[in-house]
């Protein structure tokens, strides 16, 4: 007898459709997009003779995280258990955002965010918007590692501060 034999589709390819973004521990509701940067600070250093860059250094390091979700009414928010809206929570505070996968695990971490923009969009016939920018200070990757790692004195320190530590029995 004939069957279906259906087929598990393997996906090589991550889509928004099977992420979550987190602003803590809360699921952002109805999250839109969530688009994320880091500014390198990236500066050329000429010298006299060419006009080609001599060097090319990464001065600064800005990581930022923009997202843009639907505004919630007032039962919207009590149906998700929200405290609040978010525009409430923002102000002088940080936040550890997450874009997690479909199997609860973090891709990215943009950790100790704060605030830098709210903005809302009110269309006509259309559904109401808020777009929130934070700005981070630092990056993780899906082991918790840092990926702004670099030739800095403050690691070369630290790690010379733990040796000398460790050697005298601290």
């Amino acid at each position: 007898m004939p069957g279906f034999n259906p087929q598990q589709l393997s996906y090589k390819v991550q889509s928004g459709n099977s992420v979550v973004v987190m602003l803590g521990d809360q699921v952002i509701a109805f999250c839109q997009t969530a688009d994320n940067a880091v500014d390198f600070g990236t500066e050329s250093l000429y010298g006299i003779g060419t006009a080609k860059p001599q060097e090319i250094q990464q001065l600064k390091f800005a990581p930022t995280i923009t997202v843009t979700s639907f505004v919630l009414t007032t039962i919207g928010i009590s149906a998700l258990n929200y405290p609040s809206n978010l525009l409430s929570i923002l102000a002088n505070n940080s936040f550890d955002m997450h874009v997690m996968d479909s199997n609860g695990l973090p891709m990215i971490t943009f950790t100790q965010c704060v605030c830098a923009n709210f903005g809302m969009n009110v269309p006509t016939n259309a559904i109401i918007t808020e777009n929130i920018s934070f700005q981070a200070m630092d990056v993780l990757d899906p082991t918790g590692q840092s990926v702004l790692n670099g030739n800095f004195a403050l690691t070369a320190v630290n790690t010379v501060v733990g040796a000398i530590a460790n050697t005298v029995g601290l």
